[in-house]
């Protein structure tokens, strides 16, 4: 395992973080049973599904790499339901 800090071995991933709202997941999110999501309050940067014998660490790498392209080139990857995947807003509950 490397010793290298995560905000030079992920240094998207750290931007994203340190921006309000940046957040990313990582888990079983259903029906995908491994994935990889990164968006903050307004949008889903990526959403990529963990291949069959891919690292977490070769998941994070790629994770990484596809929020540098939204970040910097616009570029959105969505792997999750051929591209369908969506986050979606909490709604708001009306308190009685």
């Amino acid at each position: 395992m490397s010793s290298t800090a995560p905000e030079h071995r992920w240094p998207h991933i750290t931007a994203l973080l340190a921006r309000t709202g940046g957040s990313i997941t990582l888990g079983h999110i259903a029906p995908i049973e491994a994935a990889a999501i990164a968006f903050d309050e307004q949008t889903l940067f990526a959403s990529l599904v963990r291949r069959d014998g891919e690292s977490v660490d070769a998941l994070l790498q790629r994770l990484d790499a596809a929020i540098g392209s939204a970040l910097q080139g616009g570029t959105l990857t969505n792997e999750i339901n051929n591209g369908a995947f969506r986050l979606v807003r909490p709604r708001n509950r009306k308190t009685r």
